[in-house]
């Protein structure tokens, strides 16, 4: 508290922190946002990487196709990375959100202590039986905690059922090559038509099970 807040009244104080809190809350909701603009920017990225690793190999240069097809792989992995702090930090803020709540409560009832009477005795007792109930929840917390860094392990472990190998995407890409030379596509196919349902299955694994973490928390 600086030296001007001690002429501010209570009214004052709580309403310049409650601006405080939006504006905190915006700056994080401006990190959310950047980090799905640049997630967007990769993903273009890794389309345009496969369509050049396709052109490479329907040219016969595999070599090339392969090189292109580390491009793609390296801004998947990094599309995945992002997207789990992406969602860590999404937690953080919805816990800090629940906080918020708290301090509203406790406001609240401040209020109402001015205007109610009460037992002390009575309210030692009630808060005697809530402290107990806490110290078992605090037991609770550290179940789930130990449980979502177990199962956030496995998730690391299965990184390869997130992201393909490169020897899985250059087969994709072959099949690709080899049909486009047949002749047995009408139209242009999409940039990523095989190695998107390859990700896409996985990552949709790896979201279903944040999301449920999520729900469970």
């Amino acid at each position: 508290m600086g030296l001007g807040d001690l002429f501010k009244s209570k009214k004052e104080r709580e309403r310049e922190l409650r601006r405080k809190q939006r504006r905190a809350f915006r700056q994080a909701e401006d990190a959310i946002n950047t980090v799905k603009q640049r997630i967007a920017k990769m993903i273009a990225e890794r389309d345009r990487a496969w369509e050049e690793a396709r052109g490479y190999l329907k040219g016969g240069q595999k070599t090339a196709a392969r090189r292109s097809l580390q491009g793609v792989r390296a801004n998947e992995l990094m599309i995945d990375q992002l997207e789990k702090k992406r969602w860590v930090f999404e937690q953080l803020i919805t816990r800090l959100e629940i906080s918020k709540t708290d301090q509203e409560f406790a406001l609240a009832l401040g209020a109402i202590n001015t205007v109610i009477e009460i037992d002390p005795e009575t309210v030692e007792d009630v808060l005697d039986a809530v402290d107990e109930k806490l110290g078992e929840q605090v037991d609770v917390d550290r179940i789930w905690e130990n449980m979502h860094s177990r199962e956030m392990g496995e998730v690391t472990a299965r990184q390869s059922d997130v992201v393909p190998s490169i020897d899985d995407m250059m087969s994709n890409l072959e099949d690709e090559a080899v049909a486009d030379v047949r002749g047995s596509r009408i139209t242009e196919p999409t940039s990523t038509d095989s190695v998107s349902d390859q990700i896409g299955e996985g990552r949709e694994r790896l979201k279903k099970l944040m999301d449920d973490e999520k729900q469970e928390g």
